[in-house]
């Protein structure tokens, strides 16, 4: 049975930063300081695809 599944649910630091371009220790800083939210996966940390999202909006500027 070949079954297909989707994108990763669940990022960890260095897959998130790749997609937001920063480095994993940016996404380390960032679940430190409560700006993003994570699941603990064991001693592990990972980020949704959904946060990530919701960390850019709340983030998105427009110019006047």
């Amino acid at each position: 049975m070949n079954t297909t599944v989707g994108p990763k649910l669940l990022l960890n630091a260095l897959e998130a930063a790749e997609l937001l371009g920063v480095s994993d220790t940016t996404i380390r800083e960032l679940w430190g300081a409560g700006h993003l939210r994570f699941v603990r996966i064991g001693k592990g940390r990972k980020v949704t695809r959904a946060e990530l999202e919701r960390f850019i909006a709340e983030r998105e500027e427009f110019a006047a």
